[in-house]
């Protein structure tokens, strides 16, 4: 499998890389149906390192189904559909970093359709915080575009303001 640029700074193999070596190279194997939403995702990213002013770490895109349980991810995740990531601004992941990223890029004009400002005790992918953000309309019903939420150790804590 080779590697290829999704958008001027994000590539294929930034969108489908874990920290889980033993399921990296499935992981990789993707339809021209996934990597062309994995270059939306990539776009979408490149819009919140412009907003934001900074490189991104990404943590997490593409996951097939095997690592998604893994890793504990939403059997729904979009994730599994290409359609999202886990990223957070380059530098030190605190909850103060990634609650600014996310408040940052909710108050934008940016469409998404979740955002969401996360934390886990136990990690995931080596973080404990992260923003997870996924593609909206057409992939995601309108009225469930737009959402903004806080979430700790997998349960929604609130809506963000």
């Amino acid at each position: 499998m080779n590697d290829r640029e999704l958008s001027p700074h994000f590539s294929l193999f930034d969108l489908t890389r874990t920290d889980h070596s033993d399921l990296q190279e499935e992981n990789r194997h993707v339809t021209d149906e996934e990597e062309h939403k994995l270059c939306e995702v990539a776009n979408l990213l490149e819009a919140c390192r412009t907003l934001l002013g900074c490189d991104l770490d990404v943590h997490s895109g593409r996951r097939y189904l095997e690592l998604n349980k893994r890793v504990g991810g939403s059997p729904g995740s979009q994730h599994q559909k290409c359609e999202a990531a886990d990223f957070s601004p380059s530098g030190p992941d605190t909850e103060e970093s990634i609650a600014d990223a996310s408040q940052k890029i909710a108050a934008s004009d940016l469409q998404f359709g979740q955002l969401i400002a996360e934390s886990s005790g136990v990690g995931r992918e080596g973080r404990k915080y992260w923003v997870h953000i996924s593609l909206g309309e057409p992939y995601r019903d309108q009225e469930r575009c737009g959402q903004v939420f806080v979430m700790k150790n997998g349960k929604i804590v609130r809506e963000a303001t």
